[in-house]
C-alpha cells in the first residue's frame, strides 16, 4: 500500500469546491488530510507534515507560514505575486469571454462589469468580458467592487455599498447585461436591482461565476453562472502537490484549469428587448412552454396590451411572431433534453408541451431538417 501522507489544506477562505477535488484525490491516493484550519481559522504554527495545499487570499500571516515552509506547497490561485510556490488556477480570461458571449447570443447591446475587488484575478475575468464585447462593437461600464483590500485592514461598509451600487445601476441604460465576478457578487447585485424597482430578467440580466447552487438558487431569481471548475482545480492541485512530495521540479508557470460552460438560469433567461411588454410576453412563454394549452391569448393577458399591438411589438423587437417564439422555445428544449438526457420521445414530448410525439416529430423535422432520434445521434456525447 502506497505510504500515507499527511497533508495540511490551508483553505480557510476558499470556495467549497476546492475541498471537494482535494479530498477526491485524497481518497484515492491515501492521504491524511489536515483540516484544523477549516474549523479554527489559525495558523497552525509548529505543524510538521509532507505537504500544504493553500488558500491564502489577503492573509498575510498565513502567506508567511507557507512562505517559510520546508515542505512542498501549492497554492489555489495566483492572487498574490509575492508568493513564491507552484500555482494552480482558473482560465480567467474564458471565464470572462463564456459570459460576453452568452450575452451576445441573447441580443444585449449595454453591458456592465460588477467586480469583487481590485485584484489579477477581477482584473483578468474584466479583461477576458470586455475583449468580447468590444470586437462586437459594444462598451462595458464599470459598478463599484464589493470591496477594496489592502494591507491595512479596514472595516467594510455594506450598506453604503450596497446605496452606491444601486445609484451606479440607476444610471446605465436598459435592457442591461451585467457579469458579475462570482455569484456571491451576483446575488448582491440582484438585490440592489430589486430595491431598486428593476425586473430581473426583463430589464437587468445577470451572469455570475462558480456555480455555486447554494447561492445561485438560494435567491427569489435563481442565477445564471459560468461553471468555475472549482473541484477540478483542488483535484488538480492535490496532483501537482503529490508529483512534488515526490521530488519533481516545480513548474514555472501556473497550470490552468479551463471552466465547465454555463448554466442558464432565470437571472439571464431572455432576450434583450427594449418594449417591456414584449419582454413580459417573453418570460411568460419560457416560463409556460411545457403547458400544451398555452396560446397566444393567455400570453396576451399576460401583458398590458391587446393581442394586435402586441404582436406588432413583438414583430417589431424580435422579426418573428409569437406563435414562431414559443415553436422556437419548446424545440431548444427538445434539442437540449436530446443532448443531455436518455428520455424517451414520448417523456421529451410531454415535458416541453407537445400534445403527442406524433406533433413533436413533425414540428422538429419541419424546423431542423432531421428527425429527433438522428438529432440525438448526432449530439449526444458517449
Amino acid at each position: 500500500m502506497k505510504k500515507i501522507r499527511n497533508v495540511l489544506l490551508a483553505l480557510t477562505t476558499a470556495h467549497h469546491g476546492f475541498y471537494y477535488g482535494v479530498a477526491r484525490y485524497a481518497r484515492e491516493n491515501n492521504w491524511h488530510l489536515v483540516t484544523d484550519m477549516l474549523y479554527v481559522a489559525s495558523v497552525p504554527y509548529g505543524w510538521e507534515g509532507d505537504g500544504i495545499i493553500s488558500h491564502v487570499g489577503y492573509w498575510n500571516e498565513l502567506a508567511d507560514f507557507i512562505q517559510s515552509s520546508p515542505a512542498p506547497r501549492v497554492e489555489l490561485t495566483k492572487l498574490r505575486h509575492d508568493l513564491k510556490v507552484p500555482h494552480i488556477q482558473g482560465d480567467n480570461l474564458k471565464i470572462g469571454e463564456i459570459a460576453a458571449l452568452h450575452f451576445i447570443e441573447r441580443g444585449y447591446r449595454n453591458y456592465a462589469w460588477a467586480p469583487f475587488s481590485n485584484d489579477i484575478i477581477n482584473q483578468q475575468r474584466h479583461q477576458g468580458f470586455v475583449d468580447i464585447i468590444k470586437t462586437h462593437g459594444f462598451d462595458c461600464e464599470t459598478l463599484p467592487p464589493q470591496y477594496q483590500f489592502s494591507k491595512k485592514p479596514s472595516k467594510i461598509d455594506w450598506a453604503k455599498h450596497h446605496k452606491l451600487l444601486q445609484q451606479s445601476i440607476l444610471k446605465l441604460p436598459r435592457p442591461l447585461a451585467i457579469f458579475c465576478f462570482n455569484d456571491c457578487v451576483a446575488a448582491n447585485v440582484l438585490n440592489a436591482c430589486q430595491a431598486a424597482n428593476f425586473n430581473v430578467p426583463e430589464e437587468i440580466a445577470l451572469v455570475g461565476v462558480d456555480n455555486d447552487k447554494l447561492l445561485c438558487e438560494a435567491v427569489t431569481v435563481q442565477i445564471t453562472s459560468v461553471i468555475h471548475d472549482l473541484e477540478g482545480i483542488g483535484y488538480e492541485g492535490a496532483k501537482l502537490l503529490d508529483r512534488l512530495i515526490d521530488g519533481a521540479k516545480p513548474p514555472t508557470d501556473p497550470i490552468i484549469v479551463p471552466p465547465k460552460g454555463i448554466i442558464v438560469r432565470q437571472s439571464s433567461d431572455m432576450v434583450a428587448v427594449d418594449n417591456q411588454q414584449v419582454a413580459h410576453a417573453l418570460r411568460y412563454i419560457w416560463d409556460n412552454y411545457m403547458d400544451n394549452e398555452l396560446t397566444v391569448d393567455r400570453i396576451v393577458k399576460a401583458t398590458n396590451l391587446s393581442r394586435r399591438p402586441l404582436e406588432i411589438a413583438f414583430r417589431s423587437e424580435l422579426e418573428k411572431t409569437i406563435n414562431d417564439e414559443i415553436i422556437e422555445v419548446r424545440l431548444n428544449k427538445v434539442k437540449d433534453l436530446l443532448k443531455h438526457t436518455n428520455m424517451k420521445i414520448i417523456e421529451i414530448s410531454k415535458a416541453t408541451g407537445f400534445t403527442r410525439p406524433n406533433h413533436l416529430f413533425r414540428t422538429f423535422r419541419k424546423h431542423v431538417g432531421i428527425s429527433p432520434k438522428t438529432y440525438r445521434l448526432q449530439n449526444q456525447k458517449k
